[in-house]
């Protein structure tokens, strides 16, 4: 484009040499026809400014690793028993009065002391006596000792959070630069004089 704006200006430039030229030699020499000039009227230009991508985006991935937290927690060491315990009956020696033979008559015989036989009931009295025995006061059983649980602090590494991946995006990086471009294209043309 530059080569040709040169050679149009070059040619714009002969042809007002040689106008220039006729000119100083009495004017026109077009042998009594109608003369004409080469008129060029050069190419417009103008800056814009356009912005174009310097660097695109970017998207990175990164790994978060999970996090842990040490907790303690009361746990049980041992659970509650219950121990039996036998508990043996009580006992007590007693006395008491027992009927050894009930009362009765027996029937005697007898001589007085002139010879004579005599009969007659007799009465003989109850006989008692004293026996001895073992009588139970409380009967024996099972007794239930209760053992309490027995609990202590354990500590133990517990995940906060999993682990997980995290994209970043860096955005596009843009610039602004300048250019000229051609507003209206030059052109020639023949105009008369």
């Amino acid at each position: 484009m530059t080569s040709r704006v040169l050679t149009v200006a070059a040619l714009a430039a002969a042809s007002v040499v040689a106008t220039a030229g006729l000119a100083q030699a009495g004017g026109r020499n077009c042998n009594g026809s109608a003369c004409y000039r080469l008129v060029e009227k050069p190419p417009v230009y103008e800056t814009v400014a356009e912005s174009y991508v310097v660097r695109p985006e970017r998207t990175f991935s990164r790994v978060v690793p999970a996090e842990y937290e040490t907790v303690s927690e009361r746990v049980m060491l041992r659970p509650e028993r219950r121990i039996a315990r036998h508990i043996p009956a009580r006992y007590k020696t007693v006395s008491e009065k027992v009927l050894i033979s009930p009362a009765s008559k027996r029937w005697e015989v007898s001589r007085d002391a002139y010879g004579n036989v005599s009969g007659c009931w007799v009465e003989v009295p109850a006989r008692y006596g004293w026996q001895q025995r073992t009588v139970e006061v409380s009967p024996g059983g099972v007794a239930y000792d209760v053992v309490p649980a027995v609990y202590g602090e354990r500590s133990r590494r517990v995940m906060v959070r999993a682990t997980q991946v995290v994209h970043e995006t860096v955005p596009a990086q843009y610039a602004t630069r300048h250019r000229q471009v051609m507003v209206s294209p030059g052109k020639q043309y023949w105009a008369g004089y």
